[in-house]
């Protein structure tokens, strides 16, 4: 699975408290971790790749989120990379820290993760890696997200393909959300090197014959593909599909996308 669930902040409507200057904020009104937790544990994937995961931010009640859903999920490995570390300031009133995190039922053999290229001083970004083990196989699962510009997003793309090269042969599986939908240019040097799992086997449904994920709302359909899961060649993929639902429609401004996957020996 890939999901952007957003610090936990659902979509259920609320009114936030004034912010008092100078302060950190009261936590979003409509935060909710568990309401993502239910949508994935519904789904019992063996991996997801998680995005937007605060640690310690005011507007997420300082959780420390890779932690909470880790517990929650019964998923007791994790990799987490933290593309923003900050120290105490006007976002909380101690070391806070936002980015991705990587869950799985089975052994994380190791964990890394490396910044991506940007422009000026547009937000980091970065993408993980975790070496996990299937059964006796090694299975390289790298997760990211992207930056909204696309300026960026050509220099990122660029950057993950030579690190996807330099890996060489192998299982490989790349998640996340790409903030570009996939006829966008960018996304060439990655649609050329692997499969997107919802074109080879996705399951359509009358409300979302394309596999779109952007945005979920309370009410209404997503407009827009911009989450995928990627795989190596020799991988089969036996079904994809976009949840939605009455649990979707509310726990994240994302839908998840959820991949049916067998690795080659």
């Amino acid at each position: 699975m890939t999901y952007n669930i957003k610090h936990g902040q659902t979509n259920a409507a609320c009114t936030q408290p004034a912010a008092t200057p100078g302060q950190p904020p009261s936590p979003d009104c409509n935060l909710d971790l568990q309401a993502a937790v239910a949508v994935i544990r519904e789904h019992k994937p063996d991996i997801v790749g998680l995005q937007e995961i605060d640690r310690f931010w005011a507007r997420s009640g300082y959780q420390d989120e890779p932690a909470v859903l880790a517990a929650a999920l019964g998923m007791e490995h994790r990799c987490y990379a933290a593309n923003l570390d900050h120290p105490a300031d006007v976002h909380a009133d101690r070391p806070h820290q936002y980015g991705t995190l990587i869950l799985s039922r089975l052994p994380i053999r190791s964990c890394s993760t490396t910044p991506l290229p940007r422009t000026g001083e547009n937000e980091q970004r970065g993408v993980t890696l975790a070496v996990i083990d299937v059964g006796g196989i090694t299975l390289r699962f790298y997760n990211t997200h992207l930056h909204v510009t696309q300026a960026d997003r050509l220099l990122q793309t660029s950057a993950i393909a030579q690190a996807l090269d330099a890996a060489g042969p192998g299982a490989t599986i790349v998640v996340g959300d790409f903030n570009a939908r996939p006829t966008a240019t960018e996304l060439q040097p990655l649609f050329t090197r692997f499969t997107d799992a919802w074109t080879k086997a996705g399951k359509a449904s009358a409300d979302n014959p394309d596999g779109l994920t952007s945005p979920a709302e309370l009410v209404g359909n997503p407009r827009s593909r911009i989450d995928y899961v990627l795989v190596s060649a020799s991988t089969e993929v036996r079904a994809a599909a976009v949840p939605i639902d009455a649990k979707t429609h509310v726990a994240a401004d994302h839908y998840p996308v959820v991949v049916d996957l067998t690795l080659p020996r």
